[in-house]
């Protein structure tokens, strides 16, 4: 599903929902603007993908460009959604911009947050190697109250 009201009225940000179920979770994939404005048909997607699930949805975020107060109120919304009917909400690979909205109020806890783990340095490119850490974990990951063997990006 696709959602662009640029077309109608060019102040409307535009934002594209696209839903690709699977087995057991179904995917979606948010990109553009989310604010006010649109974030109803935001809504209505995203809570159609999450009732058509069987065990959660997983939503990307990676090309969400711009996300106000009413976007993070919709995925709250989206959680308690999913925690009340036995699924999980597992929020994929956030823009920076995203991670300090939920630090900054306060959210982040309430969020599982899946961040693919960074490139391993190239060790022919002249810089020194920085060790330390567990590069095999996403960066940025904030566990919740998931099944361990909820696969997310090996489904077909």
């Amino acid at each position: 599903m696709t959602y662009s009201d640029r077309e109608r009225d060019p102040a409307v940000p535009m934002v594209s929902v696209a839903v690709r179920p699977g087995p057991q979770r179904t995917r979606a994939e948010v990109s553009g603007e989310i604010d006010a404005d649109n974030c109803g048909e935001v809504r209505e997607a995203l809570s159609a993908a999450l009732d058509a699930s069987t065990t959660g949805l997983d939503v990307g975020l990676s090309a969400l460009t711009f996300c106000d107060s009413s976007a993070l109120h919709l995925l709250l919304d989206l959680h308690h959604a999913a925690t009340t009917t036995g699924k999980t909400l597992v929020l994929h690979a956030p823009r920076p911009q995203f991670t300090r909205l939920l630090d900054f109020t306060g959210t982040a806890p309430v969020f599982t947050i899946h961040t693919p783990a960074a490139h391993p340095p190239d060790p022919h490119d002249g810089r020194p190697t920085v060790t330390g850490g567990d590069a095999t974990r996403p960066a940025h990951h904030r566990p919740h109250a998931l099944d361990p063997a909820i696969a997310y990006d090996d489904e077909p």
